[in-house]
Formats: C-alpha cells, sequence, structure tokens
C-alpha cells in the first residue's frame, strides 16, 4: 500500500555546508552532577510532552536514574516511583511501547558477568508514574543479562526483547502485545552459548526483515562474534563466514548506520583493552569489507560506546565513540568520501571519563543532535556529560514516526531522504534502532542533515508492516510527524521567522472532506493543548498535547471516521485560549 502527500515547500536561505561545529560542555544540574556507576543512557519522552528525557541504568545496586526535560534546557530528577526505587546491578535497557498504548515503557537487564539477578520490567501508566511487572519468564529468568534491545522481529505489530547474556545463552521474548512475552527456545540464537555484551538489530541483507549482531568478549584473548540472519519466517540462519564473525576480540557494542549513503547498512565494533576497533562497509548481497585505514580502525584504545549521528548537518553520519580507563573520546567527522577526520579539540573528545554508553538526541529542539555520555566503573563514580550542540548553519529535518499497524515505537521503520546537497543528489537511509552501540538508544526520532537543500525532493518511509508512505517536496528546518498510513499530522516550521503573537487560523480547506489543516502560531515556547469537539461538547480529538517551541505549526485533522456536521477546535496555549468552527460535509 502506498500513500502519497503532496507538501508545499517553504524555502528557505541557502546555507554554508562545510562549518565548523563546537559543543559545550554542560556543567550545572543534577543530569551531569550525580556521581554514580552508569552503564547505559537512553533519550526517550517518557510523558508524551514531545521532549526527550534521559534514562540512565546503574550497576553496583545503586538505583536507576529518570531525568525529566523541562524544555528550557534543564532537567529534573525524578526521585519518587518504583522506576527509580529499585536498586539493581542494570548494565542497560530497552525502551519501547511494548503494549503499543501509546507511552513507552523500559526493560532492565541486571547481572552482566558480575551478579545472578532477574531482569526488571516497568510499564508506562502515562501519568508519569510506572509500575513493575513481576509476574512472566522473562522477569524471573536469571541469564546475567548484560545488554538488550527492543526489536519487531517478526514484523507482527509488537515489540519483541532480545538479551546478551555473559556465559549463557542469550534470551529471545516474543511480544505477545499486552505488555506479556513468550520466550524462543529453538535456534541458534538463543543457543550459542557466549559471552554476549550486546547486541545490534539491523535489516542488514535489505529484505525488509531485522537481522542481529552481537558482540561478545571473554576479556582475555577475545572470542568470534555473532551474526545471525532473520529468514523471515520466525527463524534465523547463523552466518559463519566472512571477516565480521571470525574478527576474534573483546568486543562490547555495536551500531549499524548507512555512512556511505549507498542504502544498505553498515557496522561499527568497538573494542576493548588496546584493540583497534572494526569498520565493516556493507557491499549488498550480504557481502562486508573490513576497513583497514584510516584512524576510525587504527585507534587502539579501550573503547565501549559507539553512536552514528549527523551532528554538523551537511548529509552523512558522523561517529563517537566513548572509552573506558579515563582515555578521551573519538570524535569522527565524515568527510563524505568514505574517510574520516578525526576531531581533537573541543571538551566533547577531551574530557576523559571512564566512559560506557553514548546517545544522540535533539533535547532541546534546536535542529541539531546533542551528546549525553555515561560515565563511571568500579571502583570510581563519576558524573556523566552532556554536551550541547551550538549547530551550524545547515539545514534539517527532524521526524517523530508513530506506528498504528507496525509498533507504535516504529522501531524497524526505514526512512530514506532524497535531496540535492551542493549540486549533488544525496540519498540518506536511516533505520529506528532500539539500540546503539554499548547499551545506549539514540532519540527514536529520525534526525537528519540536509546541508544547503533547501527542499526534501522525497521522503519514503517503509514501515515494518509492509505500508510505504511517500512525502514529496517537504519543507527544511522542520519538525514533523508522520503517522502509519495517514500522513504527515504536525508541521513545526521551527525553521521561520517567530510570531509576535498568538494565533489560531481558520482551518483549510473548509468545508472540509474528509481532512483539513488547522494552523497555529507561538511567540513562545508553551505547553500547547489541541481539541476537536463536536456539536454536542464532546470531545472527539487531541491533535496536539505537548511543549512546544516558539514557531508556526500546522496540523492536520482528519475526520475520515466522523459524521457531518459542525465541529469545534480549541487551542489553549499559556493563557491564550481561542476556539474556532469548522463544516464536515460528506
Amino acid at each position: 500500500m502506498k500513500n502519497i502527500l503532496l507538501l508545499i515547500a517553504f524555502i528557505s536561505f541557502i546555507c554554508e555546508v562545510n562549518a565548523q561545529v563546537t559543543f559545550t560542555k554542560v556543567t550545572t544540574g543534577a543530569i551531569v552532577n550525580d556521581a554514580a556507576y552508569t552503564e547505559g543512557v537512553y533519550w526517550f519522552d517518557y510523558n508524551n510532552d514531545g521532549l526527550l528525557d534521559m534514562f540512565a541504568a546503574n550497576i553496583t545496586n545503586q538505583n536507576n536514574i529518570l531525568f525529566r526535560n523541562d524544555g528550557s534546557g534543564s532537567f529534573t530528577k525524578i526521585t519518587t516511583g518504583i522506576l527509580v526505587n529499585d536498586g539493581g546491578f542494570s548494565y542497560g535497557a530497552s525502551i519501547g511501547d511494548y503494549n503499543n498504548d501509546g507511552f513507552p515503557d523500559v526493560f532492565v537487564v541486571n547481572g552482566g558477568s558480575s551478579a545472578s539477578q532477574n531482569n526488571f520490567f516497568y510499564t508506562n501508566n502515562g501519568d508519569g508514574t510506572f509500575t513493575k511487572v513481576t509476574t512472566g519468564i522473562f522477569v524471573n529468568e536469571i541469564g546475567n543479562s548484560w545488554g538488550s534491545s527492543s526489536v519487531d522481529y517478526d514484523k507482527d505489530g509488537k515489540l519483541d526483547i532480545y538479551t546478551a547474556n555473559y556465559n549463557r545463552n542469550n534470551f529471545l521474548y516474543k511480544g505477545n502485545g499486552d505488555g506479556s512475552f513468550t520466550k524462543i527456545t529453538a535456534g541458534a540464537i538463543v543457543n550459542d552459548g557466549g559471552n554476549s555484551l550486546n547486541c545490534a538489530w539491523g535489516d542488514y541483507d535489505n529484505d525488509g526483515f531485522p537481522d542481529v549482531f552481537v558482540a561478545n568478549a571473554n576479556f582475555t584473548t577475545g572470542e568470534n562474534n555473532f551474526l545471525y540472519k532473520n529468514n523471515g519466517d520466525g527463524t534465523f540462519t547463523k552466518i559463519t563466514t566472512g571477516n565480521i564473525v571470525n574478527d576474534g576480540a573483546n568486543s562490547t557494542g555495536a551500531s549499524w548506520g548507512d555512512y556511505d549513503n549507498d542504502g544498505d547498512l553498515d557496522l561499527f565494533v568497538t573494542n576493548y583493552f588496546t584493540e583497534n576497533n572494526f569498520l565493516y562497509r556493507n557491499e549488498g548481497g550480504g557481502v562486508f569489507t573490513k576497513i583497514t585505514t584510516g584512524q576510525i580502525v587504527n585507534d587502539g584504545g579501550a573503547s565501549v560506546g559507539s553512536a552514528w549521528g549527523d551532528y554538523d548537518n551537511d548529509g552523512d553520519l558522523d561517529l563517537f565513540v566513548s572509552n573506558d580507563n579515563d582515555q578521551n573520546e573519538f570524535l569522527y567527522n565524515n568527510n563524505g568520501n568514505g574517510t574520516f577526520t578525526k576531531i581533537t579539540t573541543g571538551d566533547i573528545v577531551n574530557s576523559g571519563g571512564r566512559s560506557n554508553g553514548a546517545t544522540w538526541g535533539d533535547y532541546d529542539l534546536d535542529g541539531d543532535i546533542d551528546l549525553y555520555v555515561a560515565n563511571g566503573n568500579q571502583p570510581v563514580q563519576q558524573n556523566n556529560f552532556l554536551f550541547r550542540n551550538n549547530g551550524t548553519p545547515n539545514n534539517w529535518i527532524n521526524i517523530y514516526c508513530k506506528g498504528v499497524i507496525s509498533n507504535r515505537s516504529a522501531i524497524g521503520t526505514r526512512v530514506i531522504a532524497s535531496a540535492v546537497i551542493n549540486g549533488v543528489r544525496v540519498k540518506q537511509t536511516c533505520e529506528i534502532s532500539g539500540q546503539t552501540g554499548y547499551n545506549a538508544q539514540n532519540s527514536l526520532n529520525v534526525e537528519l542533515g540536509l546541508g544547503n537543500a533547501t527542499v526534501i525532493d522525497t521522503i519514503i518511509i517503509k514501515w515494518p508492516s509492509g505500508i510505504t508512505d511517500v512525502y514529496m517536496n517537504v519543507a527544511v528546518n522542520m519538525f514533523i510527524t508522520a503517522v502509519e498510513n495517514l500522513g504527515i499530522i504536525g508541521i513545526n516550521n521551527e525553521g521561520g521567522e517567530i510570531p509576535v503573537e498568538y494565533e489560531l487560523q481558520q482551518n483549510y480547506p473548509n468545508p472540509f472532506n474528509p481532512a483539513t489543516n488547522i494552523q497555529f502560531m507561538l511567540p513562545k515556547a508553551e505547553m500547547v493543548k489541541l481539541r476537536i469537539y463536536d456539536i454536542l461538547g464532546n470531545e472527539v480529538s487531541v491533535l496536539v498535547d505537548g511543549f512546544k517551541q516558539a514557531g508556526v505549526y500546522t496540523v492536520t485533522f482528519d475526520a475520515s471516521k466522523y459524521a457531518t456536521g459542525l465541529y469545534f477546535y480549541t487551542i489553549e496555549a499559556g493563557d491564550f485560549r481561542l476556539t474556532k468552527k469548522m463544516l464536515l460535509v460528506k
């Protein structure tokens, strides 16, 4: 099924593409002053206010931490509730909407090589609180779990969980869609006992089904990693040939990303001690080439975390690598020709630390991605790092994908954006993932840099369900929401002028059938609610309910399931209140 939505392109000025990027190290607030043994870090919007919050997983039976984004560049540490008062030897987590109720839930892995503990699972109640699930095999089975990832491996619209276990078989739990899981017991994917630390799902062969790479480490002589190809029928085939599964090392994690913009996923693997890291370029057809030249694969270090992200918004993926043992971190800028330049200046690569997971996400909604890094390892507790991206003039797009038939978190969805940058057509491919590197999860939003492109010619969204949505002539510098099989329902013209006053425009078209657009304007950042009511005053839809930056917004109301008649739409933004009417005629 294919839906094509034509959008009017807003033309903006041409920007310099090759701009120097700097980061500001944030030094105030609990989010960077709460010393702990943090292993895993995860950007996610737990309260659905449109702002990225942060979950941090801690070892040595410390409580895990949740920081709520307050929308002003600051965070509040949440201190009440079971989620942050349930100490365990927590190495990491998987975050996703496992019961498809619209709110992300949290699965926490415990144990690693240091302790034998059950894993934790918390369902999001939708009111800012969580309930701990205590029944079911997936929270009552000791696996010395070190890492995990959310995935919909069978594409049934229900998120599954895979855990990487140390000196045990790994676990695969098939989601039942109601917050419960069924354990899969057959196949090499759950019977290859190894010293697994983390797993990375990605559709490397472009057949529409996610495959999984497993990073292994015995912390002595090293061991081979695992790669399992998804057969599309609920089973997997173990790949046994090629460097990608025969380069024995002490691998801590892996990240899939299309760094060369050729339409398939490449793989970066971090290795510990003084081992060099691995980069495998996907040649298509299940073939990988091991890259052996360049600093990106010759900077031996105690590397732990990795995260792909286009931090300079020039249209190609750059790479951050976190290191243990108080070594400086690595940041590699993509040159756009298959090579990378190592960045050596700035706090982001000169702060040292016993660093673990690292994650990119635009927490301040300014169009560029920021970085959070987990720190601390026994016996040293350390503060985590937050680096705010100071930006470039380059253009960008931020797409929040919402599954309907597919899983609500849209994990496994592939977004392909085509635009002309510096006179050359660039096609970027991004697959929404439940994991990056070592115990981390990037923002689930698709955050793409566009260089000096003034319009995105085509955005193709391939959902796990098999549905494909196509959008043409999309404006740059926008926050948009794409709903599976429905279209773009929210547009934030963040790149335009800031309005001088609040406004709620008349919907267009009016009368309408079946959909109409509603535009509103905010002169400053506010919590916004935009509701639809029928003639009897019954609320029939909530189009907006969350924090919005200053700007011009357009949302679409789809009235396909509603009867002909008069409807009202009401906006609440700070002290601003206004209601207007519209007519649906079928």
